[in-house]
């Protein structure tokens, strides 16, 4: 199964090719070949805005990973600090009885 970060960011690429495709293509065109001209600008265009909509959609999905991660790890911290506090009290409650045992 192909990582989540990693096909957008291929699908990203092969229209990034695309586009330079079409934009070296309309470089060599002539001023008399217009229409076709105009089609290759056209999807171009076309082009671009998938590529910023894909983009757009990777950092939204970033985004929400990061939140997720963020608040887990938060979670996390506040797990380990109740362990510590619960075995640092357990221990200091155990140093009390075998001191006050061995009196």
């Amino acid at each position: 199964m192909p990582d989540v970060e990693t096909v957008p960011l291929t699908s990203i690429r092969v229209l990034e090719d695309r586009v330079l495709q079409l934009e070296t293509m309309l470089a060599g065109l002539d001023d008399k070949q217009s229409d076709l001209r105009s089609e290759v600008r056209m999807e171009i265009t076309s082009l671009r805005n998938e590529i910023k909509a894909l983009a757009k959609a990777m950092e939204t999905s970033n985004s929400q990973i990061n939140g997720k991660l963020d608040r887990l790890f938060g979670a996390r911290s506040v797990v380990t600090a109740l362990i510590t506090l619960g075995t640092s009290i357990a221990g200091t409650g155990l140093v009390h009885l075998v001191v006050s045992v061995g009196k």
